[in-house]
């Protein structure tokens, strides 16, 4: 049974949206997901459940569920289930139900939904890295034009601000046990580029 599903990579042009919608469940927490905002019936359920069997948390029907769930985040065991929020409407959040073809469902905010911009999302981050495929230069300031900083090491960076496109970076000393080559207590670089996330993130070690 798949538990955890971590989408920081690319997804074509299906847009980032305004943030991070994060589920705070328990084995009684239901979630009702509607075509509209207007609409008396919901078009899907998920319904959490503390599985003995495996011992963790777990969705009623998982597998059935897994053929238009596919969030930004699916990690049972961790109790993370994460999804992009697309448009707000009063009391109803908009969410990318499926990374890979930008489908959206409406749910209602509530006690369990818990709304964070994306840098306040990315600044909890145990670790960020640059992707390999989109490598790019750490600069001194958000610009392209902006002095390099020469960095050698494992990428391994907390996230201190958001400018934009730009994150503001600093090295920790928990990924390589104190080995870094290279301290950067201020760096900057993209996090995206359009609807694209230019970096992977790690929500624990």
């Amino acid at each position: 049974m798949l538990l955890m599903t971590i989408l920081t990579q690319t997804h074509g042009q299906v847009t980032l949206g305004t943030g991070i919608v994060k589920i705070e469940f328990d084995d009684k927490t239901i979630i009702d997901f509607y075509t509209k905002p207007a609409d008396t019936v919901y078009s899907k359920r998920i319904e959490f459940f503390d599985d003995k069997a495996i011992n963790s948390w777990n969705i009623k029907n998982l597998k059935t569920e897994q053929t238009w769930l596919k969030p930004e985040l699916l990690w049972l065991d961790y109790s993370q289930v994460n999804f992009r929020c697309k448009s707000t409407n009063g009391e109803w959040l908009e969410l990318i139900v499926n990374n890979d073809n930008g489908q959206t469902y409406w749910i209602k905010k509530n006690k369990t939904t818990k709304l964070l911009t994306w840098e306040e999302y990315l600044k909890q981050m145990f670790a960020v890295d640059r992707l390999a495929e989109h490598k790019q230069k750490i600069r001194i300031q958000p610009a392209d034009t902006a002095e390099e900083i020469k960095y050698e090491g494992r990428d391994c960076f907390q996230v201190k601000s958001l400018k934009g496109d730009w994150i503001e970076i600093f090295t920790t000393n928990y990924c390589d046990e104190g080995q870094n080559k290279t301290e950067i207590k201020s760096g900057w670089i993209k996090w995206r580029r359009g609807n694209e996330l230019l970096i992977t993130y790690y929500t624990t070690s």
